[in-house]
């Protein structure tokens, strides 16, 4: 069978939730499940729970033996801006360059982690990318031992600025990506992502968000510029609205909506992400 139309999984897996979804394959793909558990008392970044339960459901019907793109949450990755070196010639030399920059960021601890770095033409900046070895290890073994295969493994940062990327201005303006507990956020510049930041985030993310959207205004040159374009949860949106911070904002931030059309396993798998939350 071509791959066109096999049936696809989309798994999203963070600290506090699992979301699963099923995707009939096709000129125009249809969702046939869903899923989505809330994992009570998370402690930090540990993958053990949402880990066990995305296995106990791929032992199930209908999630078993099917082939799966997996998007953790951005408690787990690491990211760092690499410029444009003429001197390195090779993808093991920019990936060597990438592992000092994440490493001068975040220390030792990211040492021995799984890096990877994104592909850019020649000038452009690249980003790279560190998640934890051993978890990286566990979604791998999880997936062989349900007789799935990992078509796909991506941090939630990356995935969900591909999916909204044809909704985006090409330069000067933000693009964030909220989930509970973590906001991540990346500058587009005239070659590339030129800024990427992750924070830790409670009950107060709006007066984070606010604070990025300060810090975007006073960066720009133009009233044109510095916009701030936000995928989060659907909840999240109407706490917001209904808010001072909402009204005064000027309307540089842009809370980004569901695209028209047939959705990909991984867009459709964004808006189980946002819906449950």
């Amino acid at each position: 069978m071509s791959p066109l139309w096999r049936d696809e999984v989309g798994a999203y897996l963070s600290p506090h939730r699992l979301c699963l979804v099923r995707m009939k394959r096709g000129v125009r793909p249809q969702a046939q499940a869903d899923f989505e558990q809330r994992l009570e008392g998370a402690r930090g970044d540990a993958w053990a729970a949402p880990l066990e339960t995305l296995a106990a459901k791929l032992g199930e019907a209908p999630w078993s033996g099917t082939p799966i793109r997996i998007v953790i949450g951005d408690h787990w990755a690491r990211y760092a801006i690499v410029p444009w070196v003429a001197a390195l010639s090779s993808a093991e030399e920019r990936l060597v360059h990438g592992r000092q920059l994440l490493a001068s960021a975040y220390g030792e601890a990211v040492a021995t982690w799984d890096v990877r770095i994104s592909e850019a033409p020649p000038g452009a900046t690249r980003v790279a990318c560190a998640v934890p070895a051993e978890l990286v290890a566990a979604i791998r073994a999880v997936c062989t031992s349900h007789g799935a295969a990992l078509l796909s493994l991506q941090p939630q940062l990356i995935a969900a600025h591909e999916a909204w990327r044809h909704c985006l201005p090409p330069s000067n303006a933000w693009f964030v990506s909220i989930e509970q507990g973590s906001m991540a956020a990346a500058r587009l510049g005239q070659s590339g992502w030129d800024r990427v930041h992750v924070v830790r985030i409670g009950a107060e993310w709006l007066r984070e968000l606010k604070r990025l959207q300060t810090f975007s205004r006073l960066a720009s040159h133009s009233p044109h510029e510095g916009r701030v374009y936000v995928d989060a949860p659907h909840a999240w949106r109407e706490v917001a609205a209904g808010t001072a911070a909402a009204a005064s904002d000027g309307g540089s931030l842009e809370w980004l909506e569901e695209p028209p059309g047939p959705l990909t396993t991984l867009q459709r798998l964004a808006r189980a992400r946002r819906m449950a939350a």
